[in-house]
């Protein structure tokens, strides 16, 4: 029962750190800080990891909700599973920079 989110959340955070890795080599994470708005806050990693978390969990969880016809309130499930993604995301890809 617990291996099931155990993978979700491993999964979502090896494909948020390959993302983030190459947003780094590409340099988007270099532009950002150098062209970001005045409004806009630096760049924290382990942010951009956990929001790249919740969106690909969004985006996994929304399908499987419209591929099995479940309460769509399950797509909610991304902002708790978000965090423990983030922090594999930001163990696997480490500083970055």
């Amino acid at each position: 029962m617990l291996l099931n989110p155990l993978a979700i959340v491993l999964l979502t955070g090896l494909t948020a750190a390959s993302l983030l890795v190459c947003l780094a080599k590409w340099g988007v994470l270099a532009a950002w800080e150098v062209h970001r708005p005045s409004w806009a806050p630096k760049l924290c990693l382990f942010c951009l990891g956990y929001w790249l978390s919740v969106l690909l969990l969004v985006l996994g969880l929304a399908m499987w909700v419209h591929l099995f016809k479940l309460p769509t309130w399950g797509i909610l499930a991304a902002l708790p599973l978000g965090l423990p993604a983030a922090a594999v995301c930001r163990a696997v890809a480490g500083p970055l920079q």
